[in-house]
């Protein structure tokens, strides 16, 4: 079973929803695996109070011409669908690093072998145990753009993961970055649910919409939750708009000061071991979610193991 957390903007509670409902699985007995594909703002290990441990670069490939070998043909910049590969008659090709896709096209059909193999790291991977869940997790370097490549280098690992034993986890979770980039495409496309997580406010609405619009593109069940749903004192009229435009709600999460106290401290508010108030509406509310979503999960005949 796999369920991505996403949202259309950033501050919505994407990566506090996705900690805390792998740890209700958990607290339930499924084998969980948690992955943060925010790469540019990775921090879930911060909410799940761990380290990041086992970490592993990405290399991204780049074009490294050789003059000894280039007869300055011009073919790779020609095929080059980026124009990462500067060409002038009668002198060698000038790589642009910033607008390589890393697709190896330059590479591939060079006739002279003139274009060799190189490699920079654009960032890192990291995989962990934090309170009896499996975190992997995804970090761009500072000043690098190719986001997406440290997405697919997770996915990658997630594909051997399952390959090599397909029943090793019930739940895998997928956080996403904000908005509706690539990067947010990659995540959604695995899924088995989609869950956005949004606020009452008219950004949080405008962004929820277009987040909606690449789900229904993928084809994916989803529902919503509507984090902070007590900020402006119209939750109803929220909820019933939402309604109104036939998107299903999971649940809302209240304003409530266990859960600002749990994100402050690195403790989920829903693990099993945490010492936060049973009976305060932010523990009510994430309860809630969680059997709506099982519920769900039965209903659409997705079921953990």
């Amino acid at each position: 079973m796999l369920i991505t957390i996403t949202g259309g903007k950033g501050g919505t509670g994407k990566t506090l929803c996705a900690v805390n409902i792998a740890s209700m699985f958990k607290n339930h007995g499924y084998n969980v695996l948690l992955i943060d594909g925010d790469v540019e703002n990775p921090n879930t290990y911060l909410l799940l109070g761990g380290q990041l441990e086992k970490k592993v670069a990405v290399p991204f490939f780049k074009p490294k011409i050789s003059e000894e070998k280039c007869t300055k043909c011009g073919l790779c910049a020609e095929n080059c669908t980026t124009h990462a590969l500067l060409h002038v008659n009668d002198s060698y090709p000038i790589p642009i690093l910033s607008l390589c896709s890393g697709c190896k096209l330059c590479y591939k059909i060079c006739p002279d072998k003139a274009i060799e193999e190189d490699y920079k790291v654009v960032g890192w991977t990291y995989k962990t145990i934090v309170n009896d869940i499996t975190l992997m997790l995804g970090e761009l370097k500072p000043s690098e753009a190719r986001s997406a490549a440290i997405v697919e280098s997770l996915l990658e690992d997630l594909d051997k993961i399952i390959s090599e034993n397909s029943n090793k986890y019930d739940v895998i979770i997928l956080d996403t970055a904000p908005g509706a980039h690539c990067d947010v495409e990659l995540l959604i496309k695995r899924a088995d649910l989609v869950i956005p997580v949004t606020e009452p406010t008219k950004f949080g609405k405008m962004d929820l919409m277009r987040i909606m619009e690449l789900i229904k593109l993928l084809g994916k069940d989803t529902k919503v939750i509507v984090n902070r749903s007590t900020l402006l004192g119209f939750k109803q009229e929220f909820l019933k708009e939402l309604e109104e435009r036939g998107i299903e709600i999971l649940g809302d999460i209240p304003l409530d000061n266990d859960i600002v106290a749990s994100y402050c401290q690195g403790i989920p508010i829903m693990d099993d071991k945490s010492t936060y108030n049973r009976e305060g509406d932010g523990y009510i509310a994430f309860k809630q979610i969680f059997e709506n979503l099982l519920k769900w999960m039965h209903n659409t005949n997705k079921k953990v193991k």
